[in-house]
């Protein structure tokens, strides 16, 4: 065996191996040369008996108050009234849907905001507005729709209250779409591509839009590209059904159990690298290259043979020109 590895060329099994080297290292530089922070949408399907969300654009978290019953106002003039008109939280406000199983749907409203009657005046309040859904008031709510638009939380932590569990989260399913990034020659940035397609949250997990993932207690900022948007809706089945999409960055999910574990959901290297037509489009140019170059060796020895290359260095320039 030592000799047989004596005679091993290792000038040659070092040259192939930096050149391999080399080579490995070069298609991995041009992967993250072309590599980008990718734009991501997230579609998000749940069931849920809580949904919060702050509000960044007043005009589009209207509650319309047909149907409501005011449990709790700010200063108590108007606790246990009919409510008539619209809720128009105001920027920053904490809004809270919560249904329990096949309860009845109750708001909270954290923060400033203001009613505005049906009559066409206004009555602002600050603090906590808790309101609840009352046949008495109306035959109904005026829509079963209630509108999402700002970052949030669906589902919350797994707790135990003096009545039974807390409001939790019974089900969801996300569908990550990740956008094309600019690679010249091979296409242009914005497309949209699947990434990840209907991965399953576990019941009693809650998943949070532009949040903090490292422990800390930051407040988030409101950033509309980490707002969620879309509706949640009242049916006949347990909790709220939940149809949002959102476009951050920092959208995680926290699992029940004994130890908290947040993951971000995110698009990374390999991910964005098996799924970007642009980098599929690359990959394909230099398979077809391999499997195209031993084809035009083979065409370039059939038209140039050996012979003939040899015979053109060994024959010179004169003899070339008397033939």
């Amino acid at each position: 065996m030592l000799n047989n590895l004596k005679r091993l060329p290792w000038l040659h099994v070092g040259v192939s191996l930096s050149l391999a080297t080399l080579l490995a290292f070069g298609a991995v530089w041009g992967l993250f040369w072309f590599y980008g922070t990718p734009s991501t949408l997230t579609s998000i399907k749940a069931r849920s008996e809580l949904v919060t969300f702050d509000v960044f654009n007043p005009e589009l978290a209207i509650i319309h108050a047909q149907g409501l019953r005011i449990s709790s106002w700010p200063d108590a003039s108007l606790d246990g009234e009919c409510g008539a008109g619209a809720f128009l939280p105001g920027v920053g406000s904490k809004v809270t849907y919560q249904r329990v199983e096949q309860g009845a749907l109750q708001i909270t409203i954290e923060g400033a905001g203001e009613l505005r009657t049906s009559a066409g005046g206004t009555v602002p309040f600050e603090g906590e507005l808790l309101l609840f859904h009352d046949p008495s008031c109306e035959p109904g709510l005026l829509a079963n729709r209630l509108t999402v638009w700002g970052p949030g939380k669906i589902g919350s932590p797994f707790s135990m209250r003096s009545d039974g569990p807390g409001p939790i989260l019974l089900s969801a399913t996300l569908d990550v779409f990740g956008r094309t990034i600019d690679v010249p020659f091979f296409g242009r940035s914005g497309s949209m591509y699947v990434a990840i397609e209907e991965m399953a949250i576990p019941p009693g997990s809650f998943i949070e839009s532009d949040r903090p993932l490292d422990g800390t207690n930051e407040e988030p900022t409101l950033n509309p590209e980490g707002a969620m948007f879309g509706f949640v809706e009242i049916s006949g089945e347990p909790g709220l059904s939940v149809f949002v999409s959102t476009e951050s960055r920092q959208l995680g999910v926290t699992t029940p159990g004994a130890r908290a574990n947040s993951s971000r959901i995110d698009l990374g290297l390999f991910v964005q690298v098996l799924n970007d037509p642009g980098f599929l489009k690359i990959q394909l140019s230099f398979a077809l290259l391999l499997l195209l170059a031993p084809k035009l060796i083979s065409a370039f020895d059939l038209i140039f043979p050996p012979q003939w290359r040899n015979r053109q260095r060994s024959t010179s320039p004169a003899e070339i020109s008397s033939e």
